[in-house]
């Protein structure tokens, strides 16, 4: 049975397995310190655009929604945090200069949705506190399904102090399911000085979208007919 089961998932996933694309956030071109970054930005994306290229494909069956209080900045203090990962394009630093998504606040959002057929892919993005303040924050990186389920979460502490703890790439690399919007959330949990609002950022945000193929019948009988051939196999062998 178990000989079956192993069958049947391999060749479930091979039939189900489709090339994946992938859009990247860099933040340069749409705005100088403060602007806000549109709740919509990244959304459905085609073709490269302002502050994003998409790399290997395309995301056209994918949008996000940006909670209001994220905002462009383009502060030196977040040089490390744009060096961390180089885009090497105006849609990145551009003019040479940071282009960051600054938090401004101790909890914000993004929200991840896919079209029907297909699955969101989080792949990476880049987190850092400057060293404009002193001190270390502690935060919760959360994903959560549209039931508010947990599906991958991440607690990191930043350390302004120390250049290996400063600035992470965070890496959930998780895939999704067909048609379900998933959010990520930023909670800071603790800070070891006072306010510390407009201290981080992220970068370089990668996400893919992945075409959910369902087999035909007919492939679905063929592997429940290989599957009933493993017993057979398996007693010959005897």
């Amino acid at each position: 049975m178990k000989a079956r089961s192993f069958v049947l998932a391999a060749a479930l996933l091979a039939a189900s397995a489709s090339a994946c694309s992938a859009t990247i956030l860099g933040f340069g071109q749409i705005g100088g310190s403060n602007t806000a970054i549109s709740s919509n930005f990244g959304s459905y994306a085609s073709a490269d655009g302002n502050g994003f290229v998409v790399s290997n494909g395309a995301t056209p069956n994918v949008s996000l929604l940006w909670d209001a209080e994220w905002d462009i900045h383009t502060s030196s203090w977040f040089a490390s945090l744009e060096s961390q990962t180089v885009g090497g394009g105006a849609w990145d630093n551009e003019g040479n200069t940071q282009r960051i998504a600054q938090l401004d606040t101790d909890f914000h959002t993004i929200t991840f949705g896919a079209s029907a057929g297909y699955a969101v892919v989080l792949n990476s993005f880049d987190f850092g506190h400057t060293a404009e303040t002193s001190g270390v924050t502690a935060w919760d990186l959360i994903l959560t399904d549209s039931s508010s389920q947990v599906v991958w979460s991440q607690s990191v502490m930043l350390d302004n102090a120390n250049t290996a703890t400063s600035v992470l790439t965070i890496s959930p690399n998780f895939t999704g399911v067909d048609g379900e919007s998933y959010t990520l959330t930023f909670d800071r949990t603790s800070t070891t000085y006072g306010a510390a609002n407009g201290r981080h950022g992220i970068d370089n945000l990668s996400f893919n979208e992945f075409a959910v193929v369902v087999p035909e019948p007919s492939t679905i009988a063929l592997i429940a007919g290989l599957g009933a051939l493993v017993p057979l196999i398996r007693r010959r062998q005897r």
